[in-house]
């Protein structure tokens, strides 16, 4: 199957705002394509200790220009995040 659209949002709240980062980026590593074909985005839930996994049925996204939209902005989100994150952290808000 196609497309495929793997969501992981890492409930984060137990966690320390430096340790956010490298939580994330040890999830992203284990996704190797031998495991999963198709694009991850990982989201941080702040409001959460637990983490879910949510996979967008290509049927519904079928498109290739929806799905590069759909990935661009994603993407977009996700650095969005990370830089809100590091403007916190360096006003020490979080």
């Amino acid at each position: 199957m196609e497309n495929k659209l793997l969501v992981i949002y890492v409930g984060v709240l137990k966690y320390i705002s430096s340790d956010i980062e490298e939580i994330i980026e040890k999830i992203v590593n284990k996704i190797k394509p031998s495991t999963f074909m198709g694009e991850v985005i990982i989201i941080p839930d702040y409001l959460s200790a637990n983490t879910r996994i949510e996979c967008i049925n290509p049927k519904y996204i079928t498109e290739k220009d929806l799905i590069r939209e759909h990935t661009k902005n994603m993407k977009s989100l996700q650095k969005k995040i990370i830089e809100g994150i590091k403007s916190l952290e360096n006003d020490k808000i979080i």
